[in-house]
């Protein structure tokens, strides 16, 4: 059997690494209102910065140790507050807080096998697949939830795309509208982003605005109705293996099955059930 990097490597170098332009109407226009629609994504000069120093092909353990090693992204959040402290029990339970904070992220590593998730019930859904090797963590920090996304075998799985759930708040980092973040993102990348059209089999279940450069690709998700604006950054070459990589297509987890749902055709029927007046009276199959 073929290795996933392999099957990874050759699906890449059979469809390229650009993205392919995505067409379609878009589903939700008022969300993107005065946005001029582009014929295709803007390739900018980098979109480095919005991966917050992580790279593609990290390992879930990996993507642990920067988080949670001396000196990591916990313990810099935390060691302003505790610089002001002095010993004693509110430093302890500032202590606490933060290392139950390294064990959560520790033990927050989902598979997508073949049992549903709580996922299919969110605005993620669509962004994973079942049965195909794909796998998330979840952190919460810094006024967003960031999920990282992989694919591959555990534990030789890559991060392929990182995805942020921002607040949309006064103050917030991308503001208090969708407007606003659309703004400030276009700002930080030089460009403003294409209006892409949904395209779940390419892995975009959202309508989304659309940038890209040499290794990544960036959108922009409005999904102000939560209050919530979502950036989301991947890397264009499993991005364009996906068909390939997600061989194992979707299925409803939630379907009945199909032998119960053939002795259920037609309906259940209570024999104790009361028949209302007038109702026809049921009638006896002949022998």
């Amino acid at each position: 059997m073929k290795s996933y990097r392999s099957v990874w490597f050759g699906a890449f170098l059979a469809t390229g690494a650009a993205v392919a332009v995505i067409g379609g109407n878009i589903e939700n226009r008022d969300a993107f209102a005065g946005q001029p629609a582009v014929q295709a994504e803007p390739t900018v000069a980098s979109l480095a910065t919005q991966q917050d120093g992580f790279k593609w092909g990290m390992t879930h353990a990996e993507v642990i140790k920067i988080h949670n090693q001396v000196n990591g992204i916990f313990d810099r959040d935390y060691n302003p507050i505790l610089a002001k402290m002095q010993p004693g029990v509110r430093m302890d339970a500032v202590e606490k807080e933060r290392d139950a904070l390294k064990t959560a992220f520790q033990n927050n590593f989902l598979q997508f096998k073949d049992t549903p998730t709580g996922y299919d019930t969110t605005a993620l859904r669509g962004e994973y697949s079942y049965r195909n090797k794909e796998s998330v963590q979840l952190v919460t920090r810094a006024g967003k939830r960031r999920f990282f996304f992989y694919i591959g075998d555990t534990p030789g799985e890559r991060l392929w795309k990182i995805y942020d759930e921002v607040k949309l708040v006064d103050g917030g980092p991308l503001g208090k509208s969708f407007a606003e973040a659309n703004q400030k993102l276009t700002v930080q990348v030089g460009a403003p982003g294409a209006v892409r059209g949904a395209d779940e089999a390419k892995g975009f279940p959202l309508p989304y605005l659309g940038w890209q450069d040499a290794a990544s690709h960036l959108r922009l998700i409005d999904r102000s109705g939560e209050g919530i604006a979502a950036v989301v950054v991947e890397d264009k070459q499993v991005l364009s293996a996906l068909p390939q990589l997600r061989s194992a297509k979707s299925e409803d987890l939630f379907a009945m099955d199909p032998a119960l749902a053939a002795a259920t055709r037609g309906g259940l029927s209570d024999p104790n059930a009361r028949v209302d007046a007038g109702a026809p009276a049921p009638t006896k199959k002949k022998k």
